[in-house]
């Protein structure tokens, strides 16, 4: 199985967020009704994106929730994603995760961090 590698993927959706990283307060995640927010709709952006890098076709991956993050106006998840097809349990990513609290952004990323550099 071929390693593929992407050092820090900085994902910008205003011009605001280029200038730094956050370093969020770990918080616990939000949840209703035993389910985090917002994590359905990370998998549903994130998936096809790692996808894009395998060779192979099948492949599944799990989203673990770390923590819940927080910075200024903004909220978000800490993530680990593992591929877990074929009897593997993998890590491919970590993933940080922001969007503004602002109903009408609820889950769109203001920016996140993806780091698959091991």
């Amino acid at each position: 199985m071929k390693r593929y590698s992407i050092a820090v993927l900085l994902f910008c959706v205003s011009v605001s967020s280029i200038a730094a990283v956050p370093d969020g307060k770990i918080e616990k995640p939000f949840i209703v009704g035993n389910e985090v927010i917002c994590l359905k709709e990370i998998q549903k952006q994130i998936t096809p994106y790692l996808k894009s890098f395998e060779e192979e076709s099948g492949v599944k991956y799990k989203y673990n929730v770390k923590s819940g993050l927080s910075y200024k106006d903004m909220i978000g998840l800490r993530l680990q994603i593992n591929r877990v097809d074929s009897g593997l349990n993998d890590r491919v990513a970590d993933l940080d995760y922001y969007w503004l609290q602002e109903r009408g952004s609820m889950c769109q990323p203001a920016y996140m961090v993806l780091d698959r550099s091991q």
